[in-house]
């Protein structure tokens, strides 16, 4: 994703300035001079892109008609950046468009990275949503987005259609999407603000040793743990139960069950703060006994949980 053969030249240099400056440079270069060898690809996903901006015009309406114009006009705005940034990520990424099995080059942009990019761009709605306080909408758009999760995955796996650039836009986009929630609910004041900070540092301490091991250690590869699955899909259901019970909850029996969620819920997120640490530094005294990454790459696994390079 960063370009391993230019990063080991920056690590050499030991991340001096122009060495940054000139990676900057070659990788801009090289992601500029995919786009007319690929371009049946770049047109892949400039349809793709269209596609979901009709989506999100359509919602757009829908919000403007049932809630009001700001809010129709603020999704499509907010929509159209997103989906933006993602289509634009896509281009400068078209390397990693090769299938995961045979890593053959891909042509055009495979459905289930567009399940995918199809769940970043409802992130908008849901906090508009969320903001606003129509909660059987929020249900039934989290219920939606949250099975594109599975779906995606079901069908890569069913057509062999496993890419490269997926298994590293899946999980970034499962960050976003839980992020956003649980911020726009303690916005809300619907979850306390302890319980959504446990959330963003599980998910920063991912994103940034992810960061780290790349950039500084050598290539990973995003592989999830039985763990990492287990917790993330007790957050899925607990988080839809949360939102359930505030569109039907009486007051009576908000009181009674709330704050369980809530507990529960921070509970979840502590616990895998503390699986992320503990694997973390084990594998960092491990790894101290190894030879140096940039000599000979190795793969390690993040998401789920942070592991350090491996041999």
């Amino acid at each position: 994703m960063f370009a391993e053969d230019l990063l080991r030249e920056v690590r050499r240099a030991g991340f001096a300035p122009s060495a940054i400056a000139t990676y900057v440079r070659k990788i801009g270069a090289r992601a500029v001079g995919r786009l007319p060898r690929n371009v049946e690809l770049v047109r892949s996903v400039a349809a793709t892109a269209l596609i979901l901006f009709a989506i999100q015009f359509g919602g757009a309406l829908l919000l403007s008609w049932a809630i009001g114009r700001r809010t129709g006009v603020a999704y499509l705005i907010s929509s159209s950046a997103v989906l933006l940034f993602a289509s634009f990520w896509i281009l400068t990424h078209l390397g990693l468009m090769h299938a995961t099995r045979d890593d053959r080059p891909m042509r055009r942009i495979p459905f289930p990275i567009a399940l995918t990019m199809l769940r970043l761009v409802s992130i908008p709605a849901i906090v508009l949503l969320i903001q606003h306080q129509v909660w059987p909408v929020v249900v039934w758009l989290y219920a939606a987005s949250a099975s594109t999760d599975v779906i995606d995955g079901v069908m890569a796996r069913a057509f062999g259609s496993e890419s490269r650039i997926g298994s590293v836009l899946d999980p970034l986009v499962d960050i976003a999407f839980n992020s956003s929630v649980f911020v726009a609910l303690a916005a809300a004041r619907e979850l306390p603000w302890w319980v959504a900070g446990l959330m963003l540092g599980r998910y920063t301490l991912l994103v940034a040793g992810t960061f780290y091991l790349y950039v500084f250690r050598g290539p990973v590869r995003i592989q999830p743990t039985a763990f990492g699955k287990l917790t993330g899909v007790l957050t899925t259901v607990l988080l839809g139960l949360l939102l359930l019970g505030l569109a039907s909850w009486s007051d009576a029996t908000r009181g009674r069950l709330k704050e369980v969620f809530d507990v529960g819920l921070g509970v979840l997120a502590f616990a895998t703060i503390i699986q992320v640490i503990f694997i973390g530094l084990a594998n960092k005294k491990s790894l101290e006994r190894e030879p140096a990454a940039e000599e000979a790459p190795r793969a390690g696994k993040i998401v789920g949980d942070v592991r350090w390079p491996r041999g």
